[in-house]
Order: C-alpha cells, then sequence, then structure tokens
C-alpha cells in the first residue's frame, strides 16, 4: 500500500474547496514505486553488511557460534512476536543445531515435526521435479512449454507459444505477478485445481517479452506445476510425494488437502497492527507448485542436506550432481549481485559464507527461509508461523543473520517496511480525519447553524462533498490495493490485515460523511 498524509483542511464555503479538501487525502497519498512479489515478498538480495571472515569449514562450526545463532533466534522471536518459530543448521550430511519454540495456531506446543506451509520455497521443490523429467530425458528446458502443455493459452498467442521451460523456471518469461483476479491463493483443492488455475491463465498478458529480463511471477511455477503433471500423468502432489518426498524421508509434509489433513497442519497467524492474530485458511491444492507445499522442520532438514551433498540423502538420491549445481546457479540478474537460477536464488554475501544459494517464502500466515552456504558445507533454515507484508524484511533476516553469525559475524537489523508502516500510521490519520469531519457534519446537521443556502449553493457544496468522498473511497478499495502488482482488497487483507481493515473504514466513513452532507445540504436549503 502506498504513503498516505493528509491534506489541508481548507475553507469549507464553496462546492470545489471541499472536493478539494476530501481529494487531497487521496492524491497526496503517493504511490510506490514497486509492489510486493506475492507467495515470495522476499525477492530482493540480502541485507548488506560489512564484509567479515567468512571462511570455509573445515569441521562442525563452533559451538560457541551455535550458542551465540540460538540466543540470536530467541532474541528474534521476542522482536518480531513469532509466536511459533522452528530453526535448524545443518552441516554435511547431520543437523548439527535445531530447536523448535513457541506455540502453533490451535495453541500446542511447536515441535521439530510441526508442519509449516513454504510459500515460495515450495517453488525449488518443482524445479526439482522439473529437472528429474529433464534427466530422465522426458522435458526439454530449451523447448516451448507448448510441447507439453499443448492447451497452454495466454492473452497474447505468439507470448504462449514462445515461452520456454527454462524461462518458466527462471522467471523470464514476461508474465506479471497475478496478485489480483482471483489466479492466486485460489484454495482450489477439488481434483484439477492446478489445470483450472493455469487455463485461467488465458487472459493474463504479458509485460514485456519472453527471455528477457527477470520478473517475478507465481504464474510461471504454476505453468510448471502442470507440465509435470502432463509430462507425467500424475496429479502434481502425487508426483511430489513419490519422487521427491517419500525418498527424502519427508513423513510430515503434504502436497495435497488429504495430505495437510492427515500432518494435521495447524492454522498460523496474521501480523494485525503489530500483534499476531491466528488465521487459519484452508490448504490449497491449487498453489502447492508455487506456495503452498507444507514441511516439517525434520522434513527441510533432509531436503537441506540432499542440497548439500549432490542431491543425495541417506541411500536415496533424487537428483544428479550436475542436476544440483544447475538448480543452485544464478542465471539471470534480480538487482545488485542477485541472480535467480532454476528455483533458487544466488548471491555473493561475504560477511555469510561467501557465495549463498537461497530461496524465501511467505502465504498469509506463515514465512520460511533455507539457506545454503556451499563454500562451508552449510545450511540454516528458520520457520515462522506468522507474517505480513510489512514484517517481511525481519522474518527474512534471521537466517541471513545466523550465517553471519556462524561465520564470526554480528547480526544486521533489518527494519519493517518504511513504506507499509508508514501507510498504517497514514490510513490512521485518514480515519481520525473522517471521524472527525463526520462528527461535526452530524452537529451541523442536527442543529443547523448559519442559516439557509440557495438552491446552487447546496448544490455546489452538496456536490463537491460527495464526488470527493466518492473519490477518497473508490481511491482506498480499488487504487490502493492495486498498486501493488494489480492486488485486490482481498489480497491486502491476506497480505496486510491491518491495512485492509483500515481501508474498508476509510470507505464506510467515506460513504457515511457523503450521506451526512447530502443530509445536510437539504436542511441548509432555503
Amino acid at each position: 500500500m502506498s504513503r498516505r498524509t493528509p491534506g489541508p483542511s481548507g475553507i469549507w464555503g464553496t462546492g470545489v474547496r471541499p472536493a478539494l479538501a476530501v481529494l487531497i487525502l487521496v492524491l497526496l497519498v503517493g504511490v510506490p514505486a514497486a509492489g510486493p512479489a506475492s507467495a515470495n515478498p522476499t525477492a530482493a538480495g540480502p541485507a548488506a553488511g560489512e564484509p567479515g571472515a567468512g571462511a570455509p569449514y573445515r569441521g562442525d562450526p563452533d559451538a560457541g557460534r551455535i550458542a551465540e545463532a540460538t540466543a540470536y533466534l530467541r532474541r528474534h522471536m521476542a522482536d518480531t512476536r513469532t509466536p511459533g518459530l522452528a530453526y535448524a543448521i545443518v552441516h554435511r550430511d547431520r543437523v548439527v543445531a535445531q530447536g523448535a519454540w513457541g506455540v502453533d495456531g490451535a495453541g500446542h506446543p511447536v515441535t521439530v515435526d510441526t508442519p509449516f506451509l513454504l510459500g515460495s520455497l515450495s517453488k525449488s521443490f518443482t524445479a526439482l521435479a522439473v529437472m528429474q523429467l529433464v534427466e530422465a530425458g522426458r522435458v526439454d528446458l530449451d523447448s516451448p512449454a507448448r510441447r507439453y502443455v499443448p492447451w497452454l493459452r495466454l492473452a497474447d498467442e505468439g507470448v504462449a507459444a514462445r515461452i520456454t521451460v527454462r524461462q518458466l523456471l527462471t522467471h523470464t518469461t514476461g508474465l506479471p505477478q497475478i496478485m489480483g483476479g482471483g489466479l492466486a491463493d485460489r484454495y482450489d483443492n477439488a481434483p484439477g485445481g492446478l489445470t483450472r488455475l493455469v487455463r485461467d491463465l488465458a487472459s493474463l498478458r504479458s509485460t514485456m517479452p519472453p527471455g528477457g529480463r527477470y520478473q517475478y511471477s507465481n504464474a510461471n511455477y504454476a505453468i510448471a506445476g502442470v507440465l509435470v503433471e502432463e509430462v507425467t500423468g500424475q496429479p502434481y502432489g502425487s508426483y511430489l510425494r513419490q519422487h521427491v518426498l517419500d525418498p527424502l524421508g519427508m513423513t510430515r509434509s503434504a502436497a495435497t488437502a488429504a495430505e495437510a489433513r492427515a500432518v494435521d497442519l495447524p492454522a498460523g497467524h496474521r501480523y494485525h497492527f503489530g500483534h499476531p492474530r491466528r488465521v487459519g485458511s484452508p490448504y490449497d491444492t491449487s498453489g502447492v507448485p508455487y506456495g503452498y507445499l507444507a514441511v516439517s522442520l525434520t522434513d527441510v532438514t533432509h531436503y537441506a542436506i540432499a542440497q548439500l551433498n549432490d542431491g543425495r540423502y541417506g541411500e536415496h538420491r533424487v537428483l544428479s550432481a550436475q542436476g544440483v549445481a544447475q538448480l543452485h546457479t544464478g542465471r539471470v540478474g534480480t538487482g545488485g549481485d542477485g541472480k535467480y537460477g532454476l528455483g533458487w536464488r544466488e548471491h555473493t554475501f561475504d560477511d555469510a559464507g561467501g557465495r549463498i544459494v537461497w530461496h524465501a517464502g511467505a502465504t498469509p500466515e506463515f514465512f520460511s527461509h533455507l539457506v545454503l552456504v556451499p563454500g562451508s558445507e552449510l545450511a540454516v533454515m528458520v520457520l515462522s508461523n506468522a507474517y505480513s507484508l510489512g514484517m517481511d524484511g525481519p522474518l527474512a533476516s534471521a537466517a541471513f543473520n545466523v550465517a553471519r553469525i556462524l561465520h564470526g559475524n554480528a547480526p544486521v537489523t533489518t527494519p519493517a517496511d518504511p513504506l507499509l508502516g508508514g501507510t498504517l500510521v497514514g490510513l490512521l490519520v485518514v480515519v481520525g480525519l473522517l471521524l472527525g469531519l463526520l462528527v461535526w457534519s452530524m452537529v451541523r446537521l442536527v442543529r443547523r447553524r448559519g442559516g439557509t443556502w440557495s438552491t446552487r449553493r447546496v448544490v455546489v457544496v452538496t456536490t463537491g462533498w460527495v464526488v470527493g468522498c466518492v473519490a477518497l473511497g473508490v481511491g482506498a478499495l480499488w487504487g490502493l490495493p492495486a498498486a501493488f502488482d494489480g492486488a485486490t482488497l482481498a489480497v491486502a487483507l491476506r497480505y496486510t490485515m491491518d491495512i485492509g481493515h483500515l481501508v474498508i473504514a476509510v470507505a464506510v466513513l467515506a460513504g457515511l460523511l457523503a450521506l451526512a452532507r447530502i443530509g445536510l445540504g437539504l436542511r441548509m436549503r432555503g
């Protein structure tokens, strides 16, 4: 949401001035330069820190540094008011530290076996599934996606025919994010839900030619997921269970609604004015390829071990060493020194061990982050059961900071999003101003002070108020959310619940103020 600051009250003696005064509340809002990245709002690179002595490990991480990292995570959990958190540190092929604190959405203690939704970290699993098919000779990364999904349609037929499998995985198709229009977070658990989602992309229009710049979109991984279904003849969740989750011993994970019930996936939390509030959203089988895979901390450690050990966990191999290297290698710039590979991000981050490979993810009530440090053969994972778009930076900082600490460096403080924080404050001010104007208008309506007005003055003044109030209400309900990747009010309520509620309050108060001004105009008529 964009920043709002109230305009001057002005003199309310003519129709133009009241209209301008209310409209200024909208026009001084400001529009953000860029929006979030939906189920993966952490699209930017790690917060910059001073280069340190990050050197590859020869043995296990120092016990003192692990204790320091654990103490840091305790502080992080308290600072962010996270109800439940689970973390693990993996070195080579074993877990050297892990913990689970707090409670889940049902009030039960969080354990290492408590499932969390992964958000966009799920994309790395989808890329792994596609790469398995590549290594089996069933998919070619540089062939058009239409070769495997012949019924794929987009608003631009030329784009639909040209986008390749590799472009899907690297977010270079030119397709925009699908925040609005009911295309993401559909909670469709009926058979064929993923196919329905991709068929509904027929109205989606690209914003740049395929093969060009990086542009993050959940649409890409929804198509990649349905590609797995078309090539294998299996529902995506069934394929993932058989070829990824079971071989890695991920028994407390869920890739379907039935599995989510079986592992008793708990509710998560949404931040509401800085405090987490329990919200139990439905599971979304249609969204698993891009964001709705559920995994416990224990299961994530198995996955991390496979990533660090060339695709092998125990006696099972899910991908070749060459395939894992392809997944981890950044191919397209995302800003700064960051690059996006095939379902993974790559950065050089000196104070956290040099080259890191990572992905974070969020659903409306959960946040996850997995950081691989190949040079030190380390992996850090942090799972949280609360989320808000405004808290994205502080939540994402935890895993990066643990990597910093393990390499002998100090953690870096990442504040909450100032734009969204300013928007929240601005909306509170607007709500206060509207309440004041509404009370003032109601008092004038009841007391009828100031004599009578001519019909012309009544029409001009009342019209000005009504137009201004309607503009404010429309701007709040549609314009403000749309400034973020075409989002809707429903999306705002999911990812920034407090801002969504204030937007509704602004619209309702603007409507009531318009009615009060109409009543006052009728009463003041001579």
